[in-house]
């Protein structure tokens, strides 16, 4: 019974690591364009010249630039607003782009497929480690907040160096992880009462339990990608909130997320009950009336966090002297 409960939750594990928030580029073009004094400001393209304390899936990670190629081979079909991506003028892009395309980056297989943690044998998969700070009962698993502060020090490192490029690409990535921690579902798998009858008796709950995960991170994509003029003003008008370290800051955004997954996955349950596959834009709009509350506490977060990230951002580039 003891190997047959441990399955089971390295199975329900392995499906719930794999997403945080889509449409990451979206969130933070909007994010950067409202906030940044010097978010049109050009820098040089450097080449990458760091030694680094993490392992990375090489096959995977990129380190050439490539902005003006990405977001037409990332964003949907289906989406009518997405961030520009213009080519490089003379090895230069903006600081927006820099920030912009490349706080996709984690997402892209840079950390899939490494041994990181003895934990990851029960989640079965090594990317979810670095992206997810689960809270479970009384204690923490895994390092997204340890992500963040680890980019965070390697901008600062590159920004010490006039490295401007590769200042702005870590940061980024920083940024990625800050913005997973925000997402509900990134920071417990389900409400307690759920998980445990989905490790002790019930794979279809811990089945169920996935799909709304994945089903909530395209939810927010749903909203950017489609123009949502309430959801897209929570993030620009947010007005920033700066924090005393840090620390505070990963606390109150891993808050966010917590004291708001029992709502969200309430409305799931609700809206969508025996949910049995991962939701698309289609099946947000043939339910937006039932929606109506998951999308005021989409927002709620969006402006929330959108005001914390606001805050750091310009908090950090005052630190290291570019605004």
């Amino acid at each position: 019974m003891r190997v047959k409960r441990f399955m089971v939750l390295v199975w329900f594990f392995s499906l719930t690591v794999a997403f945080a928030w889509s449409a990451h580029e979206t969130l933070t073009y909007l994010i950067v364009k409202s906030s940044l004094p010097n978010a049109d400001e050009l820098v040089e393209i450097t080449p990458y010249s760091y030694e680094e304390k993490r392992i990375y899936n090489m096959d995977r990670l990129i380190l050439d630039d490539v902005c003006g190629q990405f977001m037409v081979n990332f964003i949907p079909s289906w989406a009518k607003f997405y961030p520009p991506d213009p080519a490089p003028i003379n090895d230069k892009v903006p600081v927006w782009q820099v920030l912009t395309v490349y706080s996709v980056e984690p997402d892209l297989g840079m950390d899939e497929g490494l041994n990181l943690s003895p934990l990851q044998s029960i989640i079965g998969n090594s990317q979810g480690v670095r992206h997810m700070k689960y809270k479970l009962l009384f204690f923490d698993f895994f390092e997204g907040s340890e992500s963040f502060l680890y980019f965070v020090e390697m901008s600062k490192q590159a920004f010490q160096r006039n490295d401007r490029y590769w200042g702005y690409r870590f940061l980024a990535r920083a940024i990625h992880h800050l913005e997973d921690l925000s997402m509900p579902y990134h920071n417990a798998p389900g409400r307690l009462g759920e998980v445990l009858e989905s490790l002790l008796w019930n794979r279809e709950k811990g089945m169920e339990l996935a799909y709304r995960h994945f089903s909530y991170d395209e939810y927010l994509a749903y909203l950017l990608y489609l123009e949502d003029r309430e959801t897209i003003n929570s993030i620009v008008e947010a007005q920033p909130k700066r924090l005393k370290n840090m620390r505070e800051l990963i606390q109150r955004v891993r808050l966010l997320g917590l004291r708001n997954l029992e709502d969200v996955d309430k409305i799931f349950a609700r809206v969508y009950p025996n949910l049995d596959r991962s939701l698309s834009w289609n099946d947000f709009e043939a339910s937006a009336e039932q929606l109506k509350e998951l999308k005021r506490i989409t927002n709620h977060i969006m402006k929330e966090f959108s005001a914390y990230l606001k805050g750091f951002l310009l908090d950090f580039l005052t630190q290291v002297g570019e605004i």
